[in-house]
């Protein structure tokens, strides 16, 4: 009951800080449109997709960056195209088969994964606060600047810079409150068990099934043939490794490493002001970030996470394979 429970806090604590980066962090300020508990149940659900995150980590003895990333796609591909519907061409910001890459892997492989989970972990177990103060940094003004894709919606979507604030930082200091109680968990180690996998595919299969009866053949197919060379690569990794104990963060930071989070919302908010003081509605941000960077470079890191998974490795953890003639 004690490894169940830890698993259970860690998996939800983990689906926050998916939730954060996926949702909060994409919309960047509280909508009309939405609710607590439309977001307790979006959160929720997005810690169906961490617990199967977290398994696909630990089976697959994931245990550097490349391996990771082709994991964060499996995430990308399962939050677009088993919860919402976008892999399959739905939505004319991202026709087919653009849709592959956006938003899959330009932002959920890219900046949830492997920035909001994976560097910021690695960052918060740094022997200096250097590399999070960076990150922090790094992150909170990208944060300002692609909020501003909200002023050209429509209706256009402009919170003053005290609601931006108070978004971010209400949401920052979940952030900061879940990856403690990831690390107090031991999150990243979670051992999967069938009944944590059966509740999370449930979970997800159900939303598939609906997209499959609306959309039909190419729901039907794209994912399972999406996940399934995803996973020969990683297969691959696995069978190449002799690590069965993952390491992708090294050790609990002290608490007040955590508070160094709490400075994000207030680097997001002042690269808002600035950009508002700019005039950057005039400018189509996520156009240019979606098609000119975080598209682009989503699609290079995995075909290269492909790649190098396939390709046998080498080195004292990797010897090796013997010759079928030696």
């Amino acid at each position: 009951m004690k490894a169940a429970a830890r698993n259970l806090l860690g998996t939800l604590a983990t689906g926050y800080i998916l939730f954060f980066g996926s949702e909060r962090l994409f919309w960047s300020a509280w909508r009309s449109s939405d609710s607590l508990p439309d977001q307790l149940i979006t959160w929720l659900a997005y810690s169906a997709l961490a617990y199967l995150f977290l398994a696909t980590l630990s089976v697959m003895r994931v245990g550097s960056f490349w391996p990771l990333f082709l994991a964060g796609a499996i995430y990308g591909w399962l939050t677009e195209g088993g919860l919402a519907s976008t892999l399959y061409g739905t939505e004319a910001s991202a026709p087919f088969p653009f849709s592959i890459a956006i938003t899959a892997l330009s932002w959920h492989a890219l900046l949830s994964v492997a920035v909001v989970w994976f560097a910021t972990g690695r960052a918060l177990t740094a022997a200096r606060p250097k590399p999070l103060l960076l990150l922090v940094t790094g992150l909170g003004i990208y944060w300002g600047v692609w909020s501003t894709f909200l002023w050209r919606e429509s209706p256009p979507i402009v919170p003053s810079a005290l609601a931006f604030l108070g978004h971010a930082s209400v949401a920052s200091l979940l952030l900061a409150g879940a990856w403690w109680l990831s690390f107090r968990t031991e999150a990243h180690r979670l051992r999967p068990g069938w009944l944590g996998t059966s509740l999370s595919v449930c979970l997800v299969g159900a939303f598939y099934v609906q997209h499959v009866l609306r959309l039909g053949m190419i729901a039907m197919i794209l994912l399972p043939v999406l996940l399934a060379v995803t996973f020969a690569a990683l297969g691959r990794h696995r069978a190449a490794t002799t690590n069965r104990e993952t390491a992708l963060f090294s050790r609990c930071p002290k608490t007040s490493r955590f508070a160094l989070l709490l400075l994000l919302p207030l680097v997001a908010t002042a690269t808002y002001g600035v950009a508002g003081w700019l005039h950057l509605e005039r400018v189509q941000v996520a156009a240019i970030v979606y098609f000119g960077v975080t598209g682009p470079l989503g699609a290079l890191l995995f075909l290269t996470a492909f790649l190098r998974c396939l390709r046998p490795l080498r080195g004292p953890d990797h010897p090796p394979q013997p010759n079928a003639a030696d």
